[in-house]
């Protein structure tokens, strides 16, 4: 148990967080949005729990999340378990404060004080009064709450002549993108709600912590410690029964907000040490079998008798171990404060320069050109010298024109990043024979092109210049391609698009024989199927980003959309629903497709996705980099066009999704107000997360990525099959091209339309939410699937 919060997780680097500010009571606050959603919003509110309460119940063991034991009610009795003679915590932290708040002020000699969950600031009084001791103070309430916000900031500029006081209403993760505004200062974080975060949450909370300070800001974190268990299990287990109140007040708050009409009296409070842990667990145990319905997002989900539902974790710490995690993070240690029993600590952190030198910046661009390289050879390898030098379809060029395509690129972008050295001094700078745009795919064959090991050659002896070249690159230029090292992150991503450029190719090749010693068979679903649609809400939504680290010029700049309510397929559309789509006659119906798609359909005979074969008994088979086996029922479709998916999507009385609903869908997190980077976080994709990296060389069953749900519970969005929308390529308002036009620019309006989230084939360094992928409509040796939407 914190304060209103709860746990946190870090914001997406790409995202920028609007604000507003406005005036109460003659205090400035600042309320921070992603487009015009606010948390404060009861309609986005209420949908926002409803959807934390599906993701929770979805979760295998069940979890909700803790933030929203804090309505009215439950603000009440944690006050009132604050009072409760077992529960040492408050107390503790208050003593502490109240000794060392002189000397915490001198220590960090910062004139501004923010609080993250500031709640009704009643604790931070202690450190105001040691901060208004000096000539100038400034107080930043940062609370999830605009009315409590509010209220403590009234009180406290009342209280204090000397005090300015400042608000913001939000999130943790909307708060700290603004916090550098405010250095230097002191942040606060007390209550021990840093206990409320597990694992995977601690450290991304505090790297977006760090990255909002600046060197020389100080982290003041309150926390409890490890201690007596029958002293830490009796504080969340009182006498009075009123933390047994705190829990079940969850659910009554579900039954009034979401009408889930659940027998609160058969409800148990349940809470316990967890030795291996190190942590306090709280549940709802729920004596009788019960149903939850979510009528707002047309679920349910059924809980058995006995069944335990975690609601709150209340960690507990050391000193040593956490002065260490702190300086795992950016922070150096300063002073540490406990009380005489060793219940409870305080300790000051300052924040360090710079986490990322500029050697550690040049190791990591190595890196990634390194890792993406290594990835293209590993694909040729397998590969015959015919295979690689022959063009195996008009669709496609030869393998080789592709290695010497990503060796001239590269060539031309290191000579205008560091100039005065070439690769070859007699060799033109742009050779236009591997230029994308000056020969159309089919007259590739026709070329002079490399043989296989001249082509690595040339790959080699541009390499060895650019890694010259990222030595002596001013990182800091006000060049956009030199700084921080924008030139190199660009030529990764470059060639680990043209890794999945080769696979496209490869996939064609008559009689193949392809085994490259990365591959293996995609995961099975960790459970079976994921039925239905996703809710959601109607509201604007900041569409894209501002990044120049990473982003492409055609995912710029982040623009706001409003965006109607909408549904979502929880999954991809698998191959057996799709298969239900051919038994049906959807190939034959001309009233199911439009005019372009039915003429397609009718020139090319189509009447089954691309690598699918029929047997003599009429049962179907996938031809896959020279495999051939059953068609996977649970498999998402790939191989499929654009003109098959709308068909598809109107045969099921959906729709297309357009690429923005995509991206909210995917990068909306209602509960804690921002735009995530990838559907489940911000985390870099592993292999829990998505199926990525090349490795797979095919979808996975759907179900197999739980970990991988964005915040409305749709899964796979980013890995196993490119998702085709109805949007034609186009640039976003105020679109500028950079750094060279032919990326995108001379794409748009050419009859192209957009896939969003990638497929197995692409490399983690080149997928996020806000990637923009397109083709033709006709283009089926794209690793292309696709799922539908509905209006709501």
């Amino acid at each position: 148990m914190s304060s209103h919060q709860g746990p946190a997780s870090r914001r997406s680097a790409a995202r920028d967080v609007a604000t507003e500010v406005f005036r109460h009571g003659g205090v400035e606050l600042e309320q921070t949005a992603v487009g015009s959603f606010r948390l404060a919003d009861p309609d986005q509110s209420r949908h926002a729990f409803a959807q934390s309460i599906a993701l929770g119940l979805s979760t295998q063991p069940k979890r909700l999340s803790c933030r929203y034991l804090y309505d009215d009610r439950g603000s009440d009795l944690f006050d009132q378990i604050t009072d409760q003679p077992e529960y040492y915590l408050t107390g503790a932290e208050a003593e502490l404060l109240e000794r060392h708040s002189p000397e915490i002020r001198t220590l960090t000699g910062s004139d501004t004080l923010i609080e993250l969950g500031s709640g009704t600031s009643t604790k931070t009084r202690h450190l105001l009064d040691a901060w208004t001791l000096e000539p100038r103070a400034t107080y930043v309430a940062v609370d999830i709450c605009p009315g409590i916000v509010a209220q403590s900031c009234e009180a406290l500029s009342e209280a204090y002549d000397k005090l300015e006081v400042r608000g913001i209403a939000g999130s943790y993760e909307q708060a700290m993108p603004r916090l550098s505004s405010f250095s230097p200062l002191t942040v606060a974080f007390l209550g021990s709600t840093i206990g409320n975060l597990d694992e995977p949450e601690i450290g991304p909370f505090l790297d977006e912590l760090a990255a909002g300070l600046s060197p020389g800001d100080h982290f003041l974190l309150g926390f409890d410690l490890v201690k007596d268990i029958r002293a830490l299990e009796a504080a969340y287990n009182d006498a009075a029964g009123v933390t047994a109140q705190f829990t079940k007040n969850l659910f009554v708050r579900m039954n009034r907000e979401l009408g889930t009409e659940l027998n609160i009296d058969q409800i148990d409070h349940v809470a316990y040490y967890n030795q291996d842990r190190e942590r306090i667990d709280i549940f709802a145990r729920f004596n009788r079998e019960a149903t939850v319905h979510l009528a707002e997002l047309g679920r349910s989900f059924r809980i058995a008798a006995g069944e335990m539902i975690q609601t709150e974790i209340s960690r507990k710490f050391r000193i040593s171990e956490m002065a260490e995690r702190l300086s795992r993070h950016g922070f150096s240690f300063v002073r540490s404060f406990t009380d005489d029993d060793e219940r409870f600590a305080l300790i000051l952190v300052r924040r360090k320069g710079p986490r990322r030198g500029r050697d550690e910046t040049r190791r990591q661009l190595r890196g990634q050109l390194d890792a993406e390289r290594s990835r293209t050879r590993d694909l040729i390898y397998p590969l015959t010298e015919e295979e690689v030098s022959r063009q195996h379809s008009p669709l496609m060029s030869p393998i080789a024109w592709d290695l010497a395509h990503i060796a001239n690129f590269e060539e031309q972008w290191v000579d205008r990043v560091a100039p005065g050295t070439t690769t070859d001094p007699t060799r033109a700078s742009r050779d236009h024979t591997f230029d994308a745009t000056a020969h159309p795919r089919a007259a590739r064959g026709d070329l002079a092109l490399p043989d296989r090991a001249a082509a690595l050659d040339y790959l080699a002896r541009v390499r060895r210049r650019t890694r010259a070249a990222i030595r002596t690159t001013d990182l800091e230029s006000t060049d956009p391609l030199a700084r921080d090292g924008f030139a190199y992150s660009m030529l990764a991503q470059h060639e680990a698009q043209h890794t999945e450029t080769i696979l496209q190719t490869t996939q064609l090749i008559g009689d193949l024989h392809y085994e490259p010693h990365l591959r293996r068979e995609p995961p099975a679903a960790l459970r079976r199927g994921v039925p239905g649609m996703a809710t959601i809400p109607a509201g604007s939504f900041l569409i894209g980003t501002d990044d120049r680290s990473n982003a492409y010029d055609n995912e710029r700049p982040q623009h706001e959309v409003e965006i109607a309510g909408f549904k979502m397929d929880l999954a991809p559309v698998s191959n057996a629903d799709f298969l239900e789509f051919m038994r049906d006659g959807g190939y034959t119906r001309s009233e199911l497709w439009t005019d372009e798609g039915w003429h397609h359909v009718q020139e090319m005979a189509l009447d089954h996705p691309a690598q699918w074969r029929q047997r003599g008994d009429g049962s179907w088979d996938e031809l896959s980099f020279g495999r051939l086996e059953p068609v996977d029922p649970r498999r998402p479709v790939i191989h499929v066009c654009y003109y098959e998916a709308d068909a598809y999507a109107r045969w099921a009385d959906k729709r297309l999704p357009t690429e923005f609903e995509w991206e909210k869908a995917a990068a909306c997190d209602l509960e804690r107000g921002v735009a995530r980077l990838y559907p489940w976080g911000d985390a870099p994709p592993t292999d829990a997360h998505a199926n990525l990296d090349q490795r797979s060389y095919g979808p996975a069953q759907i179900g197999a990525y739980p970990l991988g749900r964005s915040y409305f519970g749709c899964e796979q969005m980013l890995g196993c099959v490119w998702e085709w929308t109805s949007s034609d390529f186009a640039p976003y308002p105020g679109f500028e091209n950079f750094p060279y036009p032919e990326y995108s620019e001379i794409h748009f309006a050419k009859g192209y339309k957009v896939l969003r989230g990638g497929a197995w084939a692409t490399r983690p360094i080149a997928i996020r939410n806000t990637f923009r992928n397109w083709d033709l409509p006709q283009r089926r040796q794209i690793f292309s699937g696709f799922r539908c939407a509905a209006d709501a």
